[in-house]
């Protein structure tokens, strides 16, 4: 069934009003107060809008090692409200407090026991145990004191971005190559799994192929790995259902499912398409090439898409709320719903712009951002987590 989100006052689908929203001084109330630094959203019903807050960071330019960071890859909030920042630079996890203090370090670089080479996507369980998926050494796992458990390479699909559901399963997204003509093609999985074993897989969700290539050109090649993989499918779980969003960049849709995997419902977000000025696909384009080479020392001609990504980030918070990030605005911006696609309330977070560069982590355990390519050093951001 096709349940098209009902903003109030809302006349025609995908055409948009630009209005102008006070963020500074706005409360929960729903009463827009005016004041002079203002900024512009793209928003049908703005009658109750709550500004988030920047409550405390983690990280330094220089000094103590232990809040140093070579390159932040991944960020978690454990059951305990500890948190988990994967540094791929310098192959390890980082844990600290839910206040920001360091409690150890998590591995090290190599390929022994409890060693990484190529840290990536983590999933922390409900009873502390942390999953890891490497991407040369395959599935880590250590107990919840930070002690190895096991590894083991990958017979099937390797895991590329995952999240802990519970104390035993992780829904993640699965990623499998294989050769056709002279082309590659990649599937993507949504699936949960066993955190034992990767290859166990309990539920697939939806999957999608993409055709990769031609292989001969290699600028070309790169550009569609890019394009899938640094772009990819948002997914996300609440209690009960499972939440993906197929085409974040050019579709504002939402496919939600029942646990076992079948259909619950289908929502359309009356998002607009925003084009980019030629200033932000310049700028895109910059901080795409110098990221890819910075990570992969691969030189890439990338050519950014005209518009701006509908949706950037899906996330659900502790009480089933289905967070969505308008990927089109200067401010990060949220929509909040339940899972009948009733709209909520909007969340702004006017101290940061820039929000293209953000990474955001939002869960049952709290909410997190990471900047994605610091013009000076790697930080994580933590941020108040409405109720």
């Amino acid at each position: 069934m096709i349940n098209i989100l009902k903003f109030r006052e809302l006349k025609n689908t995908f055409y948009f009003t630009f209005v102008v929203l006070y963020l500074l001084g706005i409360s929960c109330t729903g009463e827009n107060t005016q004041n002079d630094n203002s900024q512009t959203l793209h928003v049908v019903n703005y009658a109750n809008v709550c500004t988030l807050t920047v409550v405390d960071s983690i990280g330094v330019e220089l000094g103590d090692s232990n809040y140093v960071f070579g390159a932040v890859r991944e960020v978690e909030i454990g059951p305990d409200g500890d948190i988990y920042v994967v540094d791929w630079m310098k192959c390890t996890i980082f844990r600290y407090s839910s206040t920001g203090e360091f409690l150890q370090r998590i591995g090290r670089r190599g390929s022994g026991p409890g060693e990484m080479h190529q840290p990536g996507t983590l999933a922390v369980m409900d009873d502390g145990t942390i999953c890891m998926n490497d991407g040369e050494l395959g599935w880590l796992r250590y107990d919840s004191e930070g002690v190895s458990i096991g590894s083991q390479s990958y017979t099937g699909l390797s895991p590329m971005r995952m999240m802990a559901l519970d104390s035993t399963d992780i829904l993640g997204m699965l990623s499998e190559l294989s050769r056709e003509d002279n082309f590659l093609l990649t599937t993507k999985r949504i699936c949960m799994w066993n955190s034992d074993d990767p290859d166990s897989i309990e539920t697939e969700y939806f999957s999608k192929q993409y055709l990769i290539g031609p292989l001969e050109d290699l600028n070309e090649f790169r550009r569609d790995l890019i394009r899938i993989d640094f772009f990819p499918i948002l997914f996300t779980a609440g209690s009960g259902f499972v939440c993906i969003a197929p085409e974040p960049r050019s579709e504002p849709m939402l496919l939600l499912f029942h646990e076992d995997g079948s259909v619950m419902d289908t929502l359309m977000l009356p998002y607009p398409e925003v084009v980019r000025t030629e200033e932000e696909i310049q700028q895109q384009k910059r901080f795409t090439e110098e990221f890819i080479f910075h990570i992969s020392t691969h030189q890439v001609d990338w050519e950014p898409f005209p518009n701006k990504p509908m949706i950037s980030t899906l996330a659900v918070d502790g009480l089933n709320r289905i967070w969505v990030q308008r990927g089109f605005e200067q401010y990060p911006a949220f929509d909040l719903f339940d899972t009948t696609g009733e709209y909520l309330m909007t969340a702004v977070l006017p101290d940061m712009d820039d929000t293209g560069h953000l990474k955001f982590h939002i869960s049952r355990r709290g909410f997190l951002a990471v900047p994605e390519d610091p013009e000076s050093y790697y930080c994580v951001y933590l941020i108040n987590l409405l109720e």
